[in-house]
């Protein structure tokens, strides 16, 4: 969609007076899901994940199995216009959740409750079945994954909703806006702007992972708020998953899910770096 058509679309639902945001988009993967029970596609979500025979299935800090939300088969990358990288040329990431207690991710004891593991070699992964003991909160329906390029836009968050003149109802607004430039109120993404609900998640990110607890009246326009802000800027989305009922996947109260990564920790493949965000309305 051009500049022209977000301004039109911006006109058409009062959202104007944010027009500054969509100036510069960015590229990003579009990750669209479709039911598949053959569960052949390389890269997919639910049901059963490729794994290598070796494998030890991640367990939450309460030693209940994640769940398998899904995995991204890296040479497929190839053939889009645009690059990618630092991410691999081939092999598999997959993403898991607890999704039986449901961590926000806001707080570093959160960090056992997500995984991304990378796999170089997919010729040694084979499709395996989740430990028995794995809750029902964490089956989620197998569906083939297809990737479209994007360009993505940052978002109108509640937040920032709240704080213009016209209140929440702008974030209602803004999600109507959001649908008709993404074709969808779905949105699965990797790369490019993350469609923030309540905040910014790479902020949140740079917050939890390093440990740090904030009163609840710290300044986040003081120097050391600049910093975290500046800090901030380093995370680059690695997937954001949204709630979809096809794939019965649902975060809280149709919310999304943020996994990203520090851009040096992504060039140097180290993926146990990535944190992970939940934001809902």
């Amino acid at each position: 969609m051009t500049s022209l058509n977000i301004s039109d679309v911006l006109v058409r639902h009062n959202l104007s007076d944010f027009k500054e945001l969509f100036q510069n988009p960015a590229h990003s993967l579009r990750l669209k899901f479709a039911a598949d029970k053959t569960e052949n596609n390389p890269s997919r979500a639910g049901g059963r994940p490729s794994l290598p025979l070796a494998f030890d299935w991640p367990v939450s800090r309460a030693k209940i199995p994640l769940g398998f939300l899904c995995q991204i088969d890296l040479s497929q990358l190839k053939s889009f216009k645009n690059s990618y990288e630092p991410l691999p040329a081939k092999g598999v990431l997959s993403f898991f959740y607890d999704a039986f207690d449901g961590p926000w991710g806001n707080n570093i004891d959160d960090s056992q409750g997500f995984r991304v593991f990378y796999f170089e070699d997919q010729a040694l992964l084979k499709k395996t079945d989740p430990p028995s003991n794995l809750p029902p909160t964490s089956v989620f329906a197998p569906c083939s994954v297809s990737l479209h390029e994007e360009l993505s836009y940052p978002a109108i968050t509640i937040e920032m909703a709240t704080l213009s003149p016209g209140g929440y109802e702008t974030f209602d607004a803004y999600l109507a806006a959001a649908e008709e430039i993404y074709g969808d109120s779905v949105i699965h993404r990797m790369f490019g702007f993350g469609q923030d609900i309540a905040g910014d998640f790479k902020l949140d990110c740079e917050i939890a992972s390093t440990g740090i607890e904030l009163e609840d009246d710290f300044d986040f326009s003081s120097p050391e708020g600049e910093k975290l802000a500046l800090a901030s800027e380093q995370w680059v989305l690695l997937l954001q998953l949204d709630s979809d009922e096809q794939a019965q996947m649902m975060w809280v109260d149709q919310g999304r899910l943020y996994f990203a990564i520090r851009a040096h920790d992504l060039a140097a493949r180290r993926f146990h770096k990535v944190w992970m965000i939940c934001e809902t309305r």
